[in-house]
Protein backbone atom coordinates (compact mmCIF):
# COMPACT_ATOMS: atom_id res chain seq x y z
CA UNK A 1 0.00 0.00 0.00
CA UNK A 2 1.68 3.44 -1.14
CA UNK A 3 1.54 5.94 1.85
CA UNK A 4 -1.00 8.06 -0.18
CA UNK A 5 -3.27 5.16 -0.12
CA UNK A 6 -2.50 4.53 3.35
CA UNK A 7 -3.34 8.12 4.50
CA UNK A 8 -6.91 8.14 2.70
CA UNK A 9 -7.68 5.17 4.90
CA UNK A 10 -6.74 7.17 8.22
CA UNK A 11 -8.70 10.02 6.79
CA UNK A 12 -12.15 7.89 6.07
CA UNK A 13 -11.75 6.02 9.93
CA UNK A 14 -11.16 9.28 11.38
CA UNK A 15 -14.36 10.66 9.52
CA UNK A 16 -16.34 7.61 10.56
CA UNK A 17 -14.93 7.93 14.38
CA UNK A 18 -16.19 11.79 13.98
CA UNK A 19 -19.47 11.24 12.23
CA UNK A 20 -20.15 8.43 15.25
CA UNK A 21 -19.73 11.20 18.03
CA UNK A 22 -21.18 14.10 16.24
CA UNK A 23 -23.76 12.96 13.90
CA UNK A 24 -23.14 15.93 10.65
CA UNK A 25 -23.33 14.37 7.10
CA UNK A 26 -22.18 17.14 6.25
CA UNK A 27 -18.56 17.36 7.58
CA UNK A 28 -18.76 13.46 6.59
CA UNK A 29 -19.12 14.46 2.82
CA UNK A 30 -16.75 17.28 2.92
CA UNK A 31 -14.21 15.42 4.40
CA UNK A 32 -14.57 12.09 1.86
CA UNK A 33 -14.42 15.27 -0.77
CA UNK A 34 -11.27 16.62 0.64
CA UNK A 35 -9.48 12.91 0.01
CA UNK A 36 -11.63 12.15 -3.45
CA UNK A 37 -9.87 15.53 -4.80
CA UNK A 38 -6.53 14.71 -3.39
CA UNK A 39 -6.65 11.22 -6.02
CA UNK A 40 -8.38 13.18 -8.34
CA UNK A 41 -5.21 15.63 -8.74
CA UNK A 42 -3.05 12.37 -7.81
CA UNK A 43 -4.08 10.75 -11.06
CA UNK A 44 -4.18 14.16 -13.39
CA UNK A 45 -0.23 14.47 -12.04
CA UNK A 46 0.45 10.80 -13.00
CA UNK A 47 -1.39 11.43 -16.33
CA UNK A 48 0.85 14.84 -17.00
CA UNK A 49 3.67 12.75 -16.33
CA UNK A 50 3.39 10.34 -18.65
CA UNK A 51 2.98 12.86 -21.66
CA UNK A 52 5.93 14.27 -20.51
CA UNK A 53 7.46 10.82 -20.54
CA UNK A 54 6.08 10.75 -24.07
CA UNK A 55 6.34 14.41 -26.24
CA UNK A 56 10.25 13.25 -26.63
CA UNK A 57 9.46 14.18 -30.53
CA UNK A 58 7.99 17.64 -29.32
CA UNK A 59 5.62 19.47 -27.45
CA UNK A 60 2.56 17.85 -26.35
CA UNK A 61 -0.56 19.65 -27.36
CA UNK A 62 -2.39 18.01 -24.20
CA UNK A 63 -0.36 19.17 -21.36
CA UNK A 64 -1.30 22.94 -21.10
CA UNK A 65 -4.62 21.22 -20.71
CA UNK A 66 -4.20 18.95 -18.13
CA UNK A 67 -2.07 21.62 -15.87
CA UNK A 68 -4.94 23.72 -16.05
CA UNK A 69 -6.80 21.05 -14.69
CA UNK A 70 -4.65 20.06 -12.07
CA UNK A 71 -4.42 23.89 -11.09
CA UNK A 72 -8.19 24.28 -10.83
CA UNK A 73 -7.82 21.01 -9.10
CA UNK A 74 -5.70 22.50 -6.15
CA UNK A 75 -7.70 25.54 -5.92
CA UNK A 76 -11.00 23.29 -5.41
CA UNK A 77 -9.21 21.18 -2.58
CA UNK A 78 -8.12 24.88 -1.31
CA UNK A 79 -11.53 25.95 -1.07
CA UNK A 80 -13.31 22.74 0.06
CA UNK A 81 -10.13 22.18 2.94
CA UNK A 82 -11.03 26.19 3.94
CA UNK A 83 -15.36 25.33 3.89
CA UNK A 84 -14.59 21.77 5.82
CA UNK A 85 -12.61 23.66 8.58
CA UNK A 86 -15.00 26.58 9.12
CA UNK A 87 -17.81 24.38 8.99
CA UNK A 88 -17.05 21.75 11.50
CA UNK A 89 -15.36 24.48 13.75
CA UNK A 90 -18.66 26.19 13.96
CA UNK A 91 -20.47 23.14 14.13
CA UNK A 92 -19.03 21.59 17.01
CA UNK A 93 -18.61 25.05 18.86
CA UNK A 94 -22.23 25.31 19.15
CA UNK A 95 -23.49 21.45 18.83
CA UNK A 96 -25.08 20.39 22.23
CA UNK A 97 -23.88 16.79 22.65
CA UNK A 98 -26.45 15.35 25.04
CA UNK A 99 -28.90 17.06 22.75
CA UNK A 100 -28.03 16.17 18.91
CA UNK A 101 -26.21 13.40 19.81
CA UNK A 102 -27.19 11.57 22.40
CA UNK A 103 -30.51 11.71 21.75
CA UNK A 104 -30.16 10.14 17.93
CA UNK A 105 -32.10 6.66 17.85
CA UNK A 106 -28.55 5.05 16.90
CA UNK A 107 -25.90 7.89 18.52
CA UNK A 108 -23.00 5.77 20.12
CA UNK A 109 -23.99 2.66 18.96
CA UNK A 110 -20.04 1.63 18.59
CA UNK A 111 -18.57 3.51 20.71
CA UNK A 112 -18.31 0.77 22.98
CA UNK A 113 -15.43 -0.21 21.25
CA UNK A 114 -13.16 2.81 22.01
CA UNK A 115 -14.17 2.59 25.64
CA UNK A 116 -17.10 5.22 25.92
CA UNK A 117 -19.79 3.93 27.61
CA UNK A 118 -21.42 7.11 28.50
CA UNK A 119 -22.69 9.15 25.69
CA UNK A 120 -21.07 12.78 26.30
CA UNK A 121 -18.48 12.08 28.64
CA UNK A 122 -15.10 14.11 28.04
CA UNK A 123 -17.27 16.82 26.84
CA UNK A 124 -16.20 18.26 22.91
CA UNK A 125 -12.69 18.05 23.52
CA UNK A 126 -12.29 14.46 21.79
CA UNK A 127 -14.16 16.18 19.35
CA UNK A 128 -11.77 18.84 18.54
CA UNK A 129 -8.77 16.20 18.64
CA UNK A 130 -10.61 14.43 15.95
CA UNK A 131 -10.78 17.60 13.95
CA UNK A 132 -6.96 18.01 14.14
CA UNK A 133 -6.14 14.36 13.76
CA UNK A 134 -7.94 14.36 10.45
CA UNK A 135 -6.37 17.99 9.15
CA UNK A 136 -3.35 16.49 9.79
CA UNK A 137 -4.13 13.14 8.06
CA UNK A 138 -5.90 15.00 4.76
CA UNK A 139 -2.92 17.25 4.63
CA UNK A 140 -0.35 14.33 4.60
CA UNK A 141 -2.26 12.50 1.92
CA UNK A 142 -2.77 15.38 -0.20
CA UNK A 143 1.23 15.98 0.27
CA UNK A 144 2.00 12.31 -0.63
CA UNK A 145 -0.42 12.51 -3.55
CA UNK A 146 0.88 15.53 -5.09
CA UNK A 147 4.26 15.20 -4.92
CA UNK A 148 4.71 11.37 -5.41
CA UNK A 149 3.26 10.98 -8.44
CA UNK A 150 3.51 7.34 -8.94
CA UNK A 151 0.02 5.44 -8.39
CA UNK A 152 1.80 1.72 -8.16
CA UNK A 153 4.27 0.03 -6.26
CA UNK A 154 6.05 -0.54 -9.35
CA UNK A 155 6.32 2.78 -10.07
CA UNK A 156 9.86 4.89 -10.12
CA UNK A 157 9.62 7.37 -7.24
CA UNK A 158 9.24 10.91 -8.58
CA UNK A 159 8.78 14.67 -6.93
CA UNK A 160 6.78 16.87 -7.96
CA UNK A 161 7.63 20.55 -8.43
CA UNK A 162 5.31 23.06 -9.42
CA UNK A 163 6.24 26.71 -9.07
CA UNK A 164 5.13 29.21 -6.05
CA UNK A 165 4.54 25.18 -4.54
CA UNK A 166 7.38 25.17 -1.78
CA UNK A 167 7.11 21.97 -0.32
CA UNK A 168 10.62 22.28 1.32
CA UNK A 169 9.97 24.88 3.11
CA UNK A 170 6.57 24.64 4.61
CA UNK A 171 5.85 20.83 4.17
CA UNK A 172 2.07 19.38 4.22
CA UNK A 173 1.26 22.84 4.99
CA UNK A 174 2.39 23.97 1.29
CA UNK A 175 -1.47 23.49 -0.08
CA UNK A 176 -2.68 26.03 1.88
CA UNK A 177 0.15 28.74 0.84
CA UNK A 178 0.02 28.38 -2.54
CA UNK A 179 -1.61 31.42 -4.42
CA UNK A 180 -3.51 28.77 -7.06
CA UNK A 181 -5.66 31.96 -8.34
CA UNK A 182 -2.58 34.27 -9.19
CA UNK A 183 -0.24 32.01 -9.74
CA UNK A 184 2.50 32.49 -12.76
CA UNK A 185 3.53 28.76 -13.36
CA UNK A 186 2.63 27.40 -16.37
CA UNK A 187 4.24 23.82 -16.30
CA UNK A 188 5.05 20.53 -13.41
CA UNK A 189 8.65 19.65 -13.22
CA UNK A 190 9.70 15.88 -11.76
CA UNK A 191 12.55 14.82 -9.72
CA UNK A 192 13.18 11.40 -10.54
CA UNK A 193 15.28 9.78 -7.71
CA UNK A 194 15.29 6.60 -9.23
CA UNK A 195 14.02 4.49 -6.09
CA UNK A 196 10.76 1.98 -6.62
CA UNK A 197 8.29 3.23 -4.70
CA UNK A 198 7.28 0.78 -2.01
CA UNK A 199 11.19 0.42 -1.78
CA UNK A 200 14.05 0.53 1.40
CA UNK A 201 15.34 3.87 0.71
CA UNK A 202 19.35 3.97 -0.43
CA UNK A 203 20.86 6.76 0.89
CA UNK A 204 23.89 6.10 0.29
CA UNK A 205 26.57 8.47 -1.72
CA UNK A 206 26.29 9.10 -5.41
CA UNK A 207 21.93 9.05 -5.96
CA UNK A 208 21.60 10.16 -9.22
CA UNK A 209 18.68 12.86 -10.01
CA UNK A 210 17.35 13.63 -13.39
CA UNK A 211 14.73 16.61 -14.25
CA UNK A 212 12.17 15.97 -16.72
CA UNK A 213 10.43 18.60 -18.36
Amino acid sequence: MLPSQGFALICYVLTYVRYVKDNSIMNVLLSVLIVVLSQVIQQMVTLYYSKCQGSNQGPNPELPTIFKVIVKGLRYYQAVFLLQFVNALLYHLRFDIEKDVCSWKHGYIFTDIIGEFDCGRGGKWPVFALDVCLLLSQLLAFNESFSVCGRALDDVERETSLEGFNSHDYGILSILRFDSVSTQAHELKFSNEGRILGANVDNSYGTIVARDV
